[in-house]
């Protein structure tokens, strides 16, 4: 397939990478130094057991120069995902689909407003990776995997799951349920993003502390309980299951939200935390740890303080 990968920051360019290693025509679409970087000295994966180098990729900053692609993944952060969208439109034609692996629950519906919502499809990744430097994408290990919907046998995404037995370093799964899963990594990374980025600190202190380790508990119940009222039913014992899966993952995992905080970047705050706290004001569901933590970061969205 020819893939484009819109958005080819830590998780893009982690899963372009792989998806390249495994024999399809890649595209990046980057920009800044990382652009410089990936034209003139290619694309390196930092990971402790799935190092990748990549001397060659192709990477431009214009779409219009890219064309027609099968596959757009895009990975964008979620305040990028409207210009993105139109900006991307050069890449999609009548046969294109178009993979969000964007965090919250709304990426679909913003998308659908710029693009055929026919063409798109809903999935999640879980993966931690960032950019190091220009370039070199940085992943400690941990979980490595997307699913993304079936589509009742969409044979672009059957494409893609035939993939993953050629990328040890990622794997792909489809579902025809995908909307449950995408709910599911919301409740999990809204907390995980909101005990990292305001404890400031990666999930190996954070679990061995018995306060964190029971605020961590308390942000992931808040969310199962907003998204029960808002008529998405949520599996008995899935608090226990991911923070059994979370102690499994490296002391030194953190979200990219608490990155880009330490970064000075912009924030998904609202999309996440603050998702959740609105949700909760509207359907009469306290949220007191998650609204404590959006008014806590709040200033900080737009990158850093003013």
């Amino acid at each position: 397939m020819r893939v484009a990968i819109m958005g080819s920051g830590g998780v893009g360019a982690y899963v372009g990478a792989w998806l390249q290693a495994a024999g399809h025509e890649l595209v990046f679409i980057a920009r800044g130094a990382h652009l410089a970087a990936l034209q003139s000295q290619g694309l390196q994966i930092e990971h402790p057991q799935f190092a990748l180098h990549l001397p060659q990729v192709q990477a431009s900053a214009d779409p219009m120069t890219v064309g027609v692609v099968d596959l757009v993944v895009l990975a964008v952060k979620l305040w990028d995902t409207e210009a993105a969208a139109v900006q991307m439109a050069p890449l999609v034609g009548p046969g294109t689909r178009v993979l969000t692996l964007q965090n919250g629950i709304d990426s679909l519906a913003m998308l659908g407003r710029h693009l055929p919502p026919a063409q798109l499809r809903g999935g999640v990744i879980y993966v931690s990776a960032v950019i190091d430097r220009p370039g070199v994408i940085r992943s400690p290990g941990g979980l490595n995997m997307i699913v993304a919907d079936a589509a009742n046998g969409d044979p672009v995404m059957a494409a893609l799951a035939e993939t993953a037995a050629r990328m040890p370093g990622l794997g792909v799964k489809l579902s025809n349920n995908v909307g449950q899963t995408v709910w599911e990594k919301f409740v999990a990374l809204s907390a995980l993003s909101a005990a990292t980025a305001l404890l400031r600190t990666s999930m190996g202190p954070i679990l061995a502390h018995p306060e964190t380790c029971a605020l961590l508990r308390q942000l992931l119940e808040e969310a199962m309980a907003v998204a029960q009222a808002a008529g998405q039913p949520m599996r008995a014992g899935l608090t226990d299951e991911t923070m059994a899966k979370l102690a499994l993952m490296p002391p030194q995992f953190r979200s990219s939200m608490s990155e880009d905080l330490e970064r000075g970047k912009p924030l998904e705050l609202d999309w996440l935390s603050g998702r959740v706290h609105a949700l909760g004001q509207s359907l009469a569901v306290p949220t007191p740890a998650h609204s404590t933590v959006y008014r806590a970061l709040v200033l900080y969205r737009d990158g850093s303080a003013k």
